[in-house]
């Protein structure tokens, strides 16, 4: 009877270890990886949209307003990537309803520094003339610095001809077109040079889906 009373002891004694203690010498349950945290930057801010959209926003009857560049900034309001409730409009010229040269309700503002949408990342400040000089300073960090998941298709419609000046181009007729009777001008999210607002490439209004660029208003 008492070796029974001695086996029976040392199972539960090994029972309690593996089970309870997990033979390491403490009770506490393993901790997870603490996970990076991130804040909404404080300064104004450009953001890329997180959904794609044909060069016609003239026609899309899911989005509100008046006109293509109205219906352009209802998209940035309404998209998943909207990092506050701040008010945001498409960085996106026609050459009559948005205008950088003209400034024609434009959407950014001279000499002021903008952010990405988490971690107060700088992307840059903008000249006297309200655009951003990329084509001769770059930018000190890519509007968007990586794509995920990979995507061959990181580009953006912007509009802009030429990103000295961002003089406006070929815009899909007023971002009211998908055929390819019209084309389009288009830029690179995450480059720091001039590309970042307009290429000399043109594509088929038909052809392609792009993301667009979202810059938060004071």
């Amino acid at each position: 009877m008492q070796g029974g009373s001695v086996q029976r002891d040392r199972f539960i004694l090994v029972y309690t270890c593996l089970t309870v203690l997990g033979c390491g010498g403490s009770s506490s349950p393993t901790q997870p990886p603490t996970q990076p945290t991130t804040h909404v930057s404080s300064g104004l801010k450009i953001f890329l949209t997180s959904r794609k959209h044909v060069a016609d926003f003239n026609n899309d009857p899911y989005l509100n307003g008046d006109s293509a560049i109205q219906k352009a900034d209802d998209f940035c309001n309404t998209d998943p990537n909207r990092p506050d409730a701040h008010v945001y409009k498409a960085l996106l010229v026609d050459g009559v309803n948005r205008d950088a040269k003209a400034l024609t309700d434009w959407v950014l503002k001279p000499s002021t520094t903008y952010y990405r949408p988490h971690d107060d990342i700088v992307i840059g400040t903008t000249t006297t003339a309200a655009i951003f000089g990329a084509t001769y300073a770059p930018l000190t960090n890519a509007i968007a610095g990586t794509i995920s998941p990979s995507d061959t298709g990181t580009e953006v419609w912007t509009g802009i001809a030429n990103s000295g000046d961002f003089t406006a181009g070929e815009c899909c007729n007023g971002w009211s077109d998908m055929t390819n009777s019209w084309s389009a001008r288009w830029a690179i999210p995450t480059a720091t040079d001039g590309s970042a607002f307009g290429t000399n490439g043109l594509v088929g209004c038909a052809d392609y889906q792009f993301w667009i660029y979202c810059v938060e208003q004071p």
